[in-house]
């Protein structure tokens, strides 16, 4: 049975590197197998079960992406959470109650577990609190996202939480507006808590609720590390556990007198009933559900005492939360928590809480009641005794929190592909604070809060007589977290605030981190293997040594000369817009920045995360097109990170994104050598009163064996006057103008172009319809191969002097199962 537990476990955690999950015909026949190798073959038979249970639950869940074709479609629904919100919109989470066309063999499967989830976004809407039913009139798509290396990557967040559609809602009526307990005690606490200056903190401390978190105080959080300790996970429940545990065990000493197994376990009874309460209370998010039933499961393993070593209780733990949850291992909770408990059990003995080790063993077996010593001896023995105990829980904690910081900021640069380096000494110092002061205060404060509350309801006393009681109660609270606000602050002056780590720094990291792992244990191989030994912990390091020493050459020795120097075009995945990278080495070109709207930029969300994962830090050149949104609403954003970039555009300053910017710009005409690369810009000359898109800056790519063509959004008239000129538009590579927009690609551009590869820059199922068929037809006509990015994600391509290679995000640089397209009917609109 452990056997195929551990196949189960192990198989569901490499879930993230599945290039496909099994179809549904194709289910029946891996359950057969199963069935045979369960005997003999129990780790096989687990594996197989982990492809069976997830490929199930996710056609379950998104079976219906194929076969529902309406976009507007109405469903009964109920808010389950708050996402975010402003002046004129919100965005929130609901669970789908009813909806119409619904397949009934997947709803007979669609356990709780598995209920489907959507993401809707509101404008101007009613007010709405979690737990309100409402019947939506909405407009749905899929939950397909951009997809680009280095950003972060929605689809897979959504799939981790059971979103399976996202929309935006039409009309709503309410059906149900009585609000659970919990959100009438956040409609009470709320105000209350802020007026306090930490009132944000507190309030995602007892409610799980972030949203009154600022931005500011999350880039904080960020540059610290800390965010996972306003973020309810495995570390409060189980400092929740452990507090009322103590208090309890506390209080059975002098109030029973039963034996003192009973008394054990009916204090982790009730101080489990006490964690489950602070888990409603936190919303019931999937990754606190996760904490639950691990640390469910591992007390009720500790009763029955049937599993007698720690890591199989560890790994029945796994076993049931992914049983439960099995796309649980997209998320960064699991790993997280999973992650500490290795980590604890690997720095902990078994034998090394029972006692000290430097404790006299006489003195350790000795009765203190002996008769021959006098009560000043007894005194003696009972503070050394003390003493011992404290040093010795004192260096088990320290072993174990140096251990938790370090590893756990690695394990975090992986997952979040970036390292905050103070993350590691500040976790030292606010994880025990946060364990043994801050949390345990906030509960005892919100616990008298809540009893003075029910015994004024009881009474019949107004709760507006609480509001100064509230205010004394929650104070300590708040001083507590003074230490916590003060260190947030202190951060931002410290360097190296945030060390983004590039893809190679990132893999040579971890094969380097593994080298130090086995160089430690080196001490236990041996003397005949040694030698074998050393010789794979230096291959292991070799992955970062090569890194910096190609590195150091590309910045050092950069090529000058057409050809000389391999280097990388990227068109980047930033939805309905455009927004493409050259890069040689640590060095790039920007050619438009994706579109903006209000707070939200595609350059913040894309661009910037996108450099940072290739290890472009110098950007040389901006370069826009034009100045509509799609095009340049993410300038001001490169511009602030790179203000030693030199702009070229030819629209004017005073009338676009560049308003704000000192910088000078340079108009898109003439030739430009950089780094290997040679620039032509193919000046306009239609008049100045043809429209913005007439005016885009068309610029060519020559490497001396390979030819680019950048178009913008030039339209038939601007693609006549360049034919007219007979301008020299011949390229291998065309990024179709507008779009692939029926405005554009006239028969004789495309012919005169004569490019083998089109591509179209366009997001998945976007309301004009682009790439048109008709447009996608010429090219095909033409011999063309295409690529939508939309559709493929981030399209690479590697120049060398041989040619050029392309590669697509979806298809070959990330091809996991969850990052394929998901439909929920395509949007089509008239241009």
């Amino acid at each position: 049975m452990n056997r195929f537990i551990y196949g189960f476990c192990a198989c569901s955690l490499s879930a993230m590197l599945w290039p496909s999950l099994a179809p549904i015909w194709c289910l029946p026949i891996l359950f057969l197998a199963m069935l045979l190798c369960l005997r003999k073959g129990p780790l096989m038979a687990g594996c197989l079960f982990a492809v069976i249970w997830l490929s199930l639950l996710f056609h379950c869940l998104y079976m219906h992406q194929y076969v529902e074709k309406s976009q507007q479609i109405e469903f009964k629904a109920q808010i389950v959470s708050l996402v975010s919100q402003n002046r004129d919109w919100i965005s929130f989470d609901v669970r789908v109650i009813a909806k119409p066309h619904q397949d009934a063999f997947f709803e007979t499967l669609a356990l709780n577990n598995v209920q489907r989830y959507y993401r809707l976004t509101w404008q101007k809407p009613d007010k709405i609190v979690v737990g309100q039913i409402w019947q939506f009139n909405a407009k749905v798509k899929g939950i397909s996202s951009i997809q680009n290396q280095g950003g972060f990557n929605q689809q897979k967040y959504f799939i981790s939480q059971h979103i399976v559609a996202k929309g935006r809602v039409k009309q709503a009526e309410l059906l149900s507006h009585s609000s659970s307990m919990r959100q009438q005690i956040m409609e009470i606490l709320s105000p209350l808590l802020g007026q306090f200056s930490h009132g944000d903190i507190l309030h995602a401390l007892i409610f799980g609720d972030k949203s009154a978190l600022t931005s500011q105080r999350w880039q904080q959080l960020q540059q610290t590390g800390a965010g996972h300790l306003v973020a309810i996970s495995g570390l409060h429940l189980s400092v929740v556990f452990g507090l009322f545990y103590g208090i309890l065990i506390g209080i059975s000493r002098y109030a029973f007198s039963w034996q003192h197994l009973g008394k054990i376990q009916l204090a982790m009874v009730f101080a489990a009933v006490f964690t489950l309460g602070y888990g409603y209370l936190s919303g019931f998010a999937i990754a606190t559900q996760r904490a639950l039933l691990m640390l469910f499961l591992l007390l009720i393993f500790s009763f029955i005492k049937q599993f007698s070593h720690h890591w199989d209780r560890l790994a029945y733990a796994l076993f049931f939360v992914m049983l439960v949850d099995p796309f649980a291992s997209l998320g960064a909770g699991l790993w997280l928590s999973f992650g500490a408990l290795v980590i604890i059990l690997l720095s902990v003995k078994p034998d090394s809480v029972d006692q000290p080790s430097n404790l006299d063993p006489v003195l350790v077996n000795r009765s203190i009641d002996v008769p021959e010593l006098t009560l000043t001896d007894r005194c003696i023995e009972k503070v050394m005794l003390l003493k011992d105990n404290i040093l010795h829980g004192l260096g088990i904690l320290w072993s174990i929190q140096w251990r938790l910081a370090l590893l756990l900021g690695i394990l975090q640069g992986i997952l979040f592909g970036g390292i905050a380096p103070h993350s590691i000494w500040l976790n030292m110092l606010l994880v025990p604070w946060f364990s043994l002061v801050v949390i345990p205060l906030t509960l005892l404060s919100f616990c008298i809060w809540l009893l003075a509350l029910w015994i004024l309801w009881v009474l019949g006393i107004d709760t507006a007589s609480l509001q100064s009681f509230s205010l004394m109660i929650f104070q300590w609270a708040n001083l507590s977290l003074e230490p916590f606000a003060w260190l947030l602050q202190l951060s931002d002056d410290l360097p190296l605030n945030q060390l983004v780590l590039t893809e190679k720094e990132l893999a040579g990291g971890m094969f380097f981190v593994l080298a130090l792992m086995l160089l430690v244990l080196r001490r236990y191989v041996p003397s005949q293997r040694k030698w074998s030994y050393s010789v794979v912990v230096a291959v292991l390091m070799l992955p970062i040594i090569m890194n910096k020493l190609v590195t150091h050459e590309i910045v050092f020795s950069p090529a000058s000369s057409l050809g000389e120097t391999p280097w990388q075009l990227h068109a980047i995945d930033v939805a309905q817009g455009m927004a493409v990278v050259l890069q040689q080495g640590q060095h790039g070109i920007i050619y438009d920045t994706g579109a903006a709207y209000g707070e939200f930029s595609y350059a913040q969300r894309a661009i910037l995360p996108f450099l940072a994962s290739k290890g472009i830090r110098y950007v040389d050149y901006i370069v826009v097109s034009h100045d509509d949104n799609d095009h340049a609403g993410g300038l001001n954003v490169l511009v602030d990170q790179f203000p030693q970039a030199a702009l070229i555009a030819d629209f004017s300053a005073s009338a676009s994104a560049l308003t704000e910017s000192s910088h000078s710009v340079r108009t898109c005409d003439g030739e430009l050598l950089w780094r290997g690369v040679q620039l032509s810009f193919i000046p306009n000359i239609l008049s100045a009163n043809s429209n913005d898109n007439n005016r885009s800056c068309v610029v060519k790519l020559f490497d001396g064996q390979s030819t680019v063509l950048l178009t913008g959004d030039i339209e038939a008239p601007r693609e006549q006057a360049l034919l007219a000129v007979n301008a020299d538009i011949q390229a291998d590579i065309l990024f179709v103008p507008h779009h692939g927009s029926r405005t554009s690609s006239t028969p004789a551009f495309i012919d005169s172009v004569n490019p083998q590869l089109a591509i179209f820059t366009a997001g998945f199922s976007n309301q004009y319809g682009f790439p048109k068929p008709d447009i996608m037809a010429r090219y095909q006509q033409q011999g063309s191969k295409m690529l939508q990015t939309g559709h493929v994600g981030q399209i690479s391509i590697n120049f060398t002097t041989e040619g050029y290679k392309v590669t697509t995000y979806r298809q070959q640089i990330a091809p996991f199962w969850y990052n394929r397209l998901f439909r929920f009917g395509e949007s089509l609109k008239a241009e």
